[in-house]
């Protein structure tokens, strides 16, 4: 039951986005593409995702940038694939086949999944900031708090994985490195979001309500709450935040779903060889 869960999720899910949306539409959407526009996009993308190797680079320094791209795209591929995040699990199988020991691995990643989450907070409520000043207040604080991660280790007990957890943010991270993680994780997100402005027809008005729209796709894939492929999470998820602002669903449903084939379409292209090119190296 568990296994056949992310399943069930996904056809309920796609039952009501094509209720909304009849299928044509996507197509339609689809087929207006350009090709400059989807290589252009896909150039931003990759662009993104090398910032993103970037900052795990600064967590796992004894790899070079080009075996942690590596590592990234491959997970980012299983992490589209498996269902229930298992295929987050990626992550430490190649990490420990280029030499990485767990405990390493582990908390490098939990470090960066900890500031993917913070920026896309940091982006959404300085977005929202715009209609309500409290969440101005609520992005600088979560600002902070990301900036002093370095001080929150004296909080933590010695004691199993906290301890850690402890002996890595006292060993690892500086002032200086959460402001580069954070900085990274930032403009690693802000390349996605232009390839969205370059694959989809936005109009200048609407590009406040499209950042919007993708902060909260962005989050549906940091969160444990996980359909396969992310079909129908991440489309709902698209447009959530433009239902609380007052916007009809059915257009960024739509928009959702196309950028979301071309993310998926995307980590395969890289993911695919990645995963190639790690299977010859042996743990």
């Amino acid at each position: 039951m568990k296994k056949l869960l992310p399943f069930t999720l996904t056809l309920l899910f796609l039952a009501f986005l094509f209720y909304f949306v009849p299928f044509g539409d996507f197509l339609s959407s689809l087929k207006s593409i350009e090709l400059k526009n989807l290589l252009f996009a896909f150039f931003l993308y990759s662009l993104s995702q090398l910032v993103r190797s970037i900052r795990w680079k600064l967590l796992l320094r004894n790899l070079s940038l080009y075996q942690v791209f590596l590592i990234n795209s491959a997970n980012i591929l299983f992490n589209n694939l498996l269902p229930a995040r298992t295929g987050e699990l990626s992550w430490f199988y190649y990490a420990k086949r280029l030499g990485v020991n767990l405990s390493a691995s582990l908390w490098s990643f939990f470090m960066g999944r900890l500031y993917d989450l913070l920026t896309l907070f940091f982006l959404l409520f300085l977005s929202f900031s715009v209609v309500n000043l409290y969440a101005l207040l609520v992005s600088v604080l979560v600002l902070i708090f990301s900036l002093s991660l370095r001080l929150g280790y004296v909080l933590l007990p010695y004691r199993g994985r906290l301890g850690e957890l402890k002996d890595f943010i006292k060993r690892e991270l500086s002032f200086s490195l959460s402001f580069l993680l954070f900085l990274l994780s930032s403009l690693s997100h802000s390349l996605k979001f232009l390839a969205l402005i370059v694959l989809l027809p936005i109009d200048s008005m609407d590009i406040y309500k499209g950042f919007l729209a993708f902060l909260g796709g962005e989050l549906s894939s940091v969160l444990p709450l996980h359909s396969f492929m992310g079909f129908g999470t991440y489309e709902f998820a698209f447009g959530i935040p433009l239902k609380l602002l007052g916007e009809s669903l059915r257009e960024w449903l739509k928009m959702g779903f196309v950028f979301h084939s071309f993310l998926l379409l995307s980590s395969f292209l890289w993911g695919v060889p990645s995963a190639l090119v790690l299977s010859r190296y042996r743990a």
